[in-house]
């Protein structure tokens, strides 16, 4: 279950400073991430991810943690009260006059394989940073959506922010946007399978009048993520 959180106006970026794990800790982590890649091969990074400390006065504090540490805590849960990882994500509502675009998310990726999300969605990393030392969440935002989509942000209206969550269960915040495509839907998908490697085998446009069919027959490939934020947002939209 998400609960939803007043929108954020600054974010603060602490510095680096490795998190010094016990012995046995470390060990555990590394066991997970060696586990992990062997399975999935080279493709998976340990690059940074910003992990949320502290929310105060619209201010949301953190600083980068390596991937390895949050897949750790993913594959056992119980490890969260050491780790304390809380990743801040973007997710995007692709969307034009025909429908809500969805991706569905590869076999081989380590988060949340074979299921359906709203598009573009990921994690912050340091190509946001910016001159001042914060972070610029929405470039992360217009950034998967070139690399999952395939489309340029000259194709949408400039994003508006709409919704600030945290799904409690996975320890992850997420920042939401609404991303008004001028593309039709076959461009959109013309766009999509053009990509070379994807994160998602495919995309689909699901039209507002059938928004809840599409979360009902698909109710096991869902992520619960992407149904309460549909669930929250869309008839506010007043399309179903």
């Amino acid at each position: 279950m998400l609960r939803f959180l007043p929108f954020p106006q600054n974010f603060s970026v602490l510095p680096d400073s490795a998190r010094a794990l016990s012995h046995s800790l470390e060990q555990e982590v590394e066991a997970i991430w060696q586990m992990e890649l062997s399975k999935r091969g080279p493709g998976l990074f340990n690059g940074p991810l910003f992990s949320v400390e502290q929310i105060s006065h619209e201010t949301v504090t953190g600083r980068f943690v390596e991937y390895r540490l949050f897949l750790a805590q993913m594959r056992r849960p119980e490890l969260y009260p050491n780790l304390r990882i809380q990743p801040l994500g973007v997710t995007g509502l692709l969307q034009n006059a025909e429908g809500l675009f969805f991706g569905y998310r590869s076999p081989g990726v380590a988060q949340q394989p074979d299921c359906w999300e709203l598009i573009p969605a990921g994690g912050i990393d340091r190509n946001t940073l910016t001159e001042a030392g914060e972070i610029y969440p929405v470039e992360q935002l217009l950034t998967e959506l070139e690399e999952e989509v395939g489309i340029d942000r000259a194709a949408i209206a400039p994003p508006r922010l709409v919704c600030f969550c945290k799904d409690s269960v996975n320890h992850v915040f997420d920042l939401v946007w609404e991303l008004e495509a001028r593309l039709d839907s076959a461009s959109i998908l013309r766009s999509h399978a053009s990509l070379g490697r994807v994160e998602h085998t495919k995309i689909t446009c699901v039209s507002w009048k059938n928004l809840g069919s599409f979360l009902t027959d698909h109710s096991r490939s869902v992520t619960l993520e992407t149904r309460d934020l549909v669930i929250h947002l869309v008839p506010q939209k007043k399309y179903l």
